[in-house]
């Protein structure tokens, strides 16, 4: 290619790149940048046309943009052409490579200038321009449209072939490579352009779906009152759609559907447009196509946009005070119906959204079908309102099918033998489509979607609201009749009052019992303000009490069935929620007696609670659970009252185990402390008693004896009270272990000496094996340990026998209790130092070897009451060596002795 001889100044030529380039980023919309682009560059080129043609998704095109030179060449504006116009190697070769054109008719030649490389992408010389011979198909193809050289461009967006930037002239005409760099630039900075044009529809579309969903929302969620109708009219209205409908579907049995429809939903078609299913008529349901050629039709540039869309009949969007008419049918309700929709896929997995196009190829049972069919709906899109599991019904828009219009430069017509050919007319075709259904766009779906969602919330707030009001109703009812009761009472006490004043003195017990019935009346009065009370709290917070609570509670129906239990019911029950609704809570927890007797139900308190409605607080019945296994309960069974009528039952119970447990031990505590208490006193008293009356006044070793045995049993009592306060402190925390670090050597040997003095009263010998480790405890509390054991070793062994105390470490050993034995650990700093104390005493039974450690327990209680024991010697040991982290046990063998051991771990 030779250079222009009348190439325009370089300046010139920046300032009009410049001047575009700035009318490309000032200008926010794209048909305005594209004609302001094809003016300057047409001006700029001098030529007679320049388009921009843009690609559609099934590679046909048409003109976007086009700016013609005083009619020198037809405008082709609005124009669309086949995909066969421009071959698909082409469109390949325009995209992978960015190949740019050049022909010459009159020189017979094409110039074909890549940017980049189609087998490896790499860019290339742009200034390289290859010449061939032109195809003469090309050649009579730019003829024909009086096209006598051209200069062709490649507008890419997102790596995708967007459309062309080409220029026409009607004479021959070289191309500089100056002018081929400006245009390219131009392409480029169009590229830009449309992806800012891209992002600010997008922007623009977000933002108006955005004001949509505030505006159904406002309506949905509107403080006053729910605006369901006039939310679907604008669901419809922004969707484009020609009607809609809300389906509610019935929440409780005998109940009907709710429903909510904008939109003729009935319209009939006309006689004209009657079609039926049978044999024969695939022409009305798929595209009718109709050709239309007018003399004189080509298109001028202020001609307007020819591809329409419109109705197949008049079908404007009823006014909202216009009648809705009823629907011909609840396809919602159709046996059939969901069984359809789960044959057609969704538009998520996971979501309940169906976008049916075209319900002349959905798989639906022929009655549905043809309902659909005679009320002209083609496309539906159903979205299920569901709020946490809980289908509340539909959300339905539909289309009715359309008409469309194309302009097309030439007549497409694969079976006419004129067109294997190359094109020699270019004359504008109309083709009209006839019964088209319409695609429901991503954009939509996702609208209708976030629509649904807010109109699945506000019917559920609602129909809570609806639940609260009733009860509210019923608690407002129930109080009434309650303060009419209390007006009778009031007006009776008042009477008895009366009466009391009256009566004689002959009356007085007549007049003490309405008293006590007085006051009882005041009691239950006061449970019934309670229960008010408690009433209130359930209207506001009744299903967070329910999950909440600690306690069982369930419902009963007037049959004694469950209508509702809460967690802790079940778990007690070890049931779930589930499975114990609409059951018989007689049989399931075989409600019986304290003795275990089983209660017939007409017999059952809670019976008589449902059949007299009287409130029943019962204590020590016993439940059963699932598993067979029964625990003690306390429960209260008070009335559900509806309109003066008993309609059930509210049960509130608990396990009351471990309350008799600890009633047990504290009545057992209190006998033998009592006991324990009784024995001394009883011997102080006899003593002091005798010393008091001078009975013994000339006996005078009698009286020293009766004083030693007060002196010693006041003794034993102080001891005893010491040993519980004691062990009390420990066991409740309240005794400070003052822990330090101290040699288990040192502990043994004062332990030892403490203890040498009774050893040798009782004619015992002591034996000692120290061991010379660190411990981390409160050193008194040890020697109050060992010396207890050694005590209680040296009271129950025989003269000249011998009592033992040692020590060993045990490294990466565990105790255990149960067996009795020495297991391995894995954990390495786990090591203890075990002291032994041994006797030669008469053993202690097998079936003690653990009760000893309890309070007041004893081998033998004569015999340690003469040693002057109190039976918490023990219990205190155990509780010391467990606030240091160690185990206590014993081993025995009767008639040999018995070895008692315990733990503490050493100092790190």
């Amino acid at each position: 290619m030779t250079k222009d001889k009348k190439q325009k100044p370089i300046d010139s030529l920046e300032a009009l790149l410049h001047r575009m380039m700035n009318r490309i980023r000032q200008s926010l919309e794209l048909p305005a940048i594209l004609s302001g682009t094809v003016a300057e560059v047409r001006v700029f080129l001098e030529t007679d046309r320049v388009k921009v043609y843009r690609f559609d998704a099934d590679a046909s095109g048409e003109v976007v943009a086009e700016s013609v030179n005083c009619d020198r060449l037809p405008s082709l504006l609005g124009q669309h052409f086949p995909a066969e116009d421009i071959p698909f190697a082409a469109r390949e070769l325009f995209l992978k490579a960015r190949q740019r054109s050049i022909v010459d008719v009159a020189a017979q030649q094409i110039g074909l200038s890549p940017l980049d490389s189609s087998e490896t992408t790499e860019p290339l010389d742009e200034n390289d321009i290859r010449f061939r011979v032109v195809d003469p198909c090309h050649v009579e193809y730019l003829t024909s449209m009086g096209v006598q050289s051209s200069l062709v461009v490649p507008i890419l967006h997102r790596d995708q072939l967007w459309g062309l930037l080409v220029s026409h002239h009607s004479l021959p005409r070289e191309v500089s490579e100056r002018e081929l760099q400006v245009v390219q630039l131009v392409a480029d900075q169009l590229s830009i352009a449309i992806a800012q044009n891209t992002l600010l529809e997008q922007t623009r579309a977000q933002a108006d779906q955005e004001a949509t969903i505030n505006r159904v929302a406002k309506l949905l969620h509107s403080m006053t009152e729910m605006q369901l109708q006039q939310a679907l009219e604008l669901t419809v209205s922004a969707l484009q759609a020609a009607g809609g409908r809300i389906y509610i579907a019935p929440q409780n049995p005998g109940e009907a559907a709710q429903v909510f429809s904008y939109g003729d939903w009935g319209r009939s078609r006309g006689a004209g447009e009657q079609r039926s299913r049978g044999a024969g008529e695939q022409g009305s349901r798929g595209a009718v196509e109709q050709w239309s050629r007018g003399a004189g039709e080509q298109r001028s540039r202020g001609a307007e946009e020819q591809r329409i869309t419109m109705p197949n009949a008049p079908c404007p969007i009823p006014n909202p005070q216009s009648p809705v008419p009823s629907p011909p049918f609840l396809f919602e309700e159709h046996p059939g119906w969901q069984e359809c929709l789960n044959m057609e896929p969704t538009v998520e997995k996971g979501k309940l959204v169906w976008a049916i196009t075209d319900l002349y190829q959905a798989a639906l049972q022929s009655d549905l079908a043809q309902a659909f069919f005679d009320a002209g709906i083609r496309s539906l899109l159903v979205i299920c309102l569901q709020y946490r599991q809980q289908i509340l019904g539909y959300l339905s828009i539909f289309r009715y099918e359309i008409d469309t219009e194309t302009l097309w430069a030439r007549r497409v017509d694969r079976n006419d033998l004129r067109h294997q050919h190359p094109i020699q007319s270019f004359e504008v075709w109309r083709e009209l489509k006839r019964g088209q259904a319409q695609e429901w766009k991503t954009a939509e779906i996702e609208l209708a979607q976030a629509l649904g969602s807010h109109f699945a919330m506000a019917i559920h707030q609602y129909e809570l609201y609806q639940q609260v009001h009733a009860l509210n109703a019923d608690l407002q009812q129930d109080i009434e009749e309650r303060k009419q009761a209390e007006k009778k009472i009031s007006a009776l006490n008042a009477e008895l009052e009366e009466r009391v004043q009256e009566r004689t003195a002959e009356l007085q017990r007549a007049n003490e019992r309405l008293l006590r019935e007085m006051s009882k009346r005041e009691r239950a009065l006061r449970a019934r303000q309670q229960t008010q009370a408690s009433l209130e709290r359930l209207s506001r917070q009744s299903e967070l009490i329910l999950n909440s609570a600690g306690e069982g509670i369930y419902g009963l129906n007037s049959q004694g069935k469950i209508t509702f239990v809460n967690p802790a019911a079940a778990r007690m029950l070890l049931s779930g929620v589930t499975e114990l609704k609409n059951q018989l809570m007689h049989k399931i927890v075989n409600h019986s007696q304290p003795d275990g007797t089983p209660y017939c139900w007409e017999e059952n308190p809670i019976h008589a609670t449902l059949e007299t409605g009287a409130v029943q607080h019962i204590s020590d019945d016993i439940f059963y659970r699932c598993d067979g296994s029964k625990f003690p309960v306390e429960y209260v069974s008070t009335p559900i009252r509806e309109q003066g009528d008993i309609v059930g039952a509210v049960v509130i119970f608990k396990d009351i185990t471990e309350r008799q447990i600890v009633e047990q031990m504290k009545d057992e505590f209190v006998s033998v402390v009592s006991h324990e208490l009784r024995t001394p006193l009883t011997s102080i008293r006899s003593a002091l008693g005798l010393l008091a009356r001078g009975s013994l006044n000339d006996q005078p070793k009698k009286s020293q004896r009766m004083l030693e045995i007060a002196f010693d049993n006041t003794n034993r009592l102080v001891r005893l009270i010491n040993d519980i306060l004691d062990i009390e402190r420990i066991n409740s925390g309240k005794a400070t272990m003052y822990k330090q670090t101290c040699n288990a050597a040192d502990l043994m040997s004062q332990a030892v000496d403490e203890m040498r003095a009774m050893a040798e009263k009782a004619e015992i010998k002591l034996e000692l094996t120290t061991l010379s480790v660190q411990l981390w405890a409160d050193s008194d509390r040890i020697i109050q340990t060992l010396t207890n054991l050694l005590s209680n070793a040296i009271k129950f062994s025989s003269p000249g026998f011998t009592v033992s105390l040692s020590a060993q470490v045990e490294t990466r050993k565990e105790i255990n209790t149960d067996t009795k034995g020495i297991g391995s650990s894995s954990d390495p700093c786990h090591s203890n130092i075990l002291f032994q104390v041994k006797d030669q005493g008469r053993g202690i039974p097998e079936d003690k070897l653990e009760t000893i450690f309890d309070r007041f327990q004893q081998v033998d209680a004569s015999n340690s009451r003469h040693q002057g024991g109190t039976g918490l010697g023990l219990a205190i040991c155990r509780s010391i060596i467990q606030q240091h982290g160690g185990q206590i046990w014993v081993e025995s063998t009767l008639g040999e002795g018995s070895t008692f051991y315990f733990t503490l771990p050493i100092s790190h």
